[in-house]
């Protein structure tokens, strides 16, 4: 409608200066009034087009501008009516919608690049030019790559299994699963999945996700050495009783005091597979989850002089003597009584297999540092300092050939390790080959 109007103002316009300047006398005064005549309808059109086009058309146009340089909020205003006033009626309706959708898809790329910050998994995509388009810190973290995204996928990731994965994928087209294992800088086993995705512009890309199973394998190994540690230890004392039990049946048990010796040898295996049995079933119930504390105010001297009382006679036979110091006024612990005895009761026990004839052992109760302590010295062989880190595996012996002389399952530092874990505290050793060993330990203070 606004240029149907403009177009009629400029045809009435021209006809007026024409008809002026025909019309009107030749002289110089109707020469200017034909002038005026002819300038002021041409001014005033300019004057329409300005208000009426022009302006409403910069506008718009400015408009677009910023929306094209990321703007989504502008809007055309002060346009009303005609077809210029449709065209920014439908500019503003299309920046509506359009700032909505940017602004939905804002906030699925957040919720996307926040999942891909947040996850353990290591995530990466390589493009077929072979660059990096995506990689997040878990994969930055596990492969040590210092660059990001746009990186030469070789140069950032040098590994040749990945590589390889990726030449299949992107050539291959089908999913590729390997088991990676890296050395620097640290030992890990990698699980990879590697599939085919669209990029942004459509190009196919390889996904990989990277799965640390560095834990997984450690307690895989670990139960498969707890396995064949248990079939060792009951195969062995199983040995010696058929065997005991074949010479009893092939005839000395019918000779005088002939099977004497071998009914006592089948006694002390018995005893060693109940001891075996014993320390599995108190391993087990120690590490469940499930496990329930009874704790209770104990008297700590009498505690400790029970569970020494309980050695004495092994002590002497192996000609070790033991004592008890208190240097505390604190005379009560809030623990577990049967759990806590076990746990001493263990480090008494390797006191006196690893100690030495005319040795002594030596149990101390103390507060220190907001913890009791329970204080079990000896003046053993002590530990070699490269084994003080595993002595608390399961299994682990420091003098095996010493262990198997003397009856040990192994399970006994394993088993304090646990406990007190369970009661808060922890454990500590300190050892030198030849002189001895302390172990500590620490409850904490109610």
């Amino acid at each position: 409608m606004t240029l149907k109007l403009i177009a009629g103002y400029s045809l009435a316009a021209a006809t007026i200066a024409v008809a002026a300047v025909f019309l009107l006398p030749r002289q110089a005064d109707g020469i200017v009034l034909g002038a005026a005549l002819v300038i002021l309808p041409v001014v005033w059109l300019h004057l329409l087009l300005s208000a009426r086009v022009i302006r409403p058309l910069k506008s718009v146009a400015e408009a677009a501008r910023r929306f094209t340089e990321g703007d989504f909020s502008v809007r055309v205003m002060g346009v009303a009516g005609g077809e210029i006033g449709e065209l920014a009626s439908a500019f503003n309706s299309m920046a509506v919608h359009l700032e909505a959708k940017i602004q939905e898809l804002e906030a699925s790329r957040s919720q996307i690049e926040g999942i891909l910050q947040s996850m353990t998994e290591g995530v990466f995509v390589v493009d077929p030019s072979g660059r990096l388009t995506l990689i997040n810190p878990a994969a930055q973290q596990i492969l040590q790559v210092g660059s990001g995204p746009n990186a030469l996928f070789k140069e950032a990731i040098r590994y040749p299994e990945f590589h390889l994965m990726a030449e299949q994928v992107l050539k291959k087209g089908y999913p590729a699963v390997q088991d990676v294992e890296l050395f620097t800088p640290m030992e890990r086993n990698l699980r990879v999945y590697g599939t085919r995705c669209r990029s942004a512009g459509g190009e196919p890309s390889a996904l990989f996700v990277i799965h640390d199973v560095t834990e997984f394998r450690r307690l895989e190994q670990v139960r498969r050495d707890f396995v064949a540690n248990v079939s060792h230890e009951l195969k062995t004392p199983l040995t010696v009783i058929r065997g005991a039990v074949e010479t009893l049946l092939e005839g000395a048990l019918n000779e005088e005091n002939g099977g004497r010796p071998f009914v006592e040898l089948i006694s002390e295996e018995s005893e060693r597979l109940g001891r075996l049995v014993d320390d599995l079933l108190g391993l087990a119930q120690i590490e469940s989850k499930g496990m329930l504390l009874t704790k209770q105010q104990m008297d700590v001297k009498r505690f400790l002089s029970e569970e020494i009382e309980r050695h004495k006679g092994r002590a002497k036979a192996a000609g070790v003597s033991m004592t008890l110091e208190m240097k505390t006024p604190l005379q009560t612990l809030m623990a577990d009584r049967e759990q806590a005895g076990r746990a001493v009761s263990n480090l008494l026990d390797n006191a006196i297999k690893y100690n030495r004839p005319g040795g002594t052992v030596i149990v101390r109760a103390s507060v220190r540092d907001g913890a009791y302590r329970v204080d079990v010295e000896d003046t053993g062989i002590g530990i070699p300092p490269e084994q003080i880190g595993r002595i608390f595996e399961r299994f682990y012996r420091v003098d095996k050939a010493r262990s198997r002389e003397t009856g040990s399952t192994g399970l006994g530092l394993a088993i304090v390790k646990h406990v007190m874990e369970a009661h808060g505290g922890f454990v500590q050793v300190e050892s030198r080959p030849g002189e001895g060993s302390r172990f500590t330990l620490l409850f904490p203070l109610v």
